[in-house]
């Protein structure tokens, strides 16, 4: 089951590349369930905030709070296990196959074995990833690769949900799988979602927020 707490509260955040300020004192906070929309041009810090909200990054200013845990650092075990990534580059052993790198996903997660077979296979159905479920991952299209990843964002039945242009490659079908997934998510998660498509995107979020882009 999802923890009650479903809050994401992400303040101050700073982050900067050299001389280069992606990120300035930025505010993100939710305490329902529901879609957040990130937008803004390229390079203006979307894929950053996801990465430190992953905890894969440190910010260099400002505090971070999940599920009303404090996340000190930029990692907190406890914190990582409440959020689900699916990031723009798939993560992946890519030369194995899409049904072992899930099960090499709930082994690093400690998921019993014998849970661990049922939950793959739910998660396979579920992004209807059968007809691949035996290539290497190396070996898929686009938009395989894009079902992969967000199955694979399932997999703890996170709090947050953070998705990086998610619907890059996709066709008709694999579309509107994630669209009601989206939908089933919006009632009992947090959906942080960076999209380049605009209306799509505001037509799904309950609230946005807009970057800027990168100063010097």
């Amino acid at each position: 089951m999802t923890p009650s707490n479903t809050s994401l509260r992400a303040r101050g955040i700073t982050r900067s590349y050299g001389e280069r300020r992606v990120l300035d004192g930025v505010d993100l906070e939710r305490d329902t369930a529901g879609v957040i929309g990130l937008v803004g041009p390229n390079g203006a810090g979307k894929t950053t905030l996801l990465r430190i909200l992953a905890q894969l990054v440190e910010p260099d200013a400002g505090t971070l709070e999940i599920g009303g845990i404090s996340v000190e650092h930029g990692d907190e075990p406890r914190a990582r296990r409440l959020v689900g990534y699916a990031p723009h580059a798939t993560l992946a052993w890519l030369d194995d196959s899409v049904e072992r790198n899930l099960r090499y996903a709930t082994r690093l997660a400690g998921i019993a074995k014998r849970d661990a077979a049922t939950l793959v296979d739910t998660l396979i159905d579920r992004w209807e990833l059968s007809p691949e479920r035996s290539s290497p991952v190396r070996r898929l299209s686009r938009g395989w690769q894009q079902r992969y990843a967000l199955a694979r964002a399932e997999l703890l039945d996170p709090v947050v949900m953070l998705l990086d242009e998610p619907t890059t490659g996709l066709d008709t079908e694999a579309r509107a799988l994630l669209e009601a997934s989206i939908e089933r998510w919006r009632t009992t998660r947090i959906v942080v979602i960076a999209s380049h498509e605009r209306e799509w995107l505001a037509a799904r979020a309950d609230q946005q927020l807009e970057l800027s882009g990168v100063r010097a």
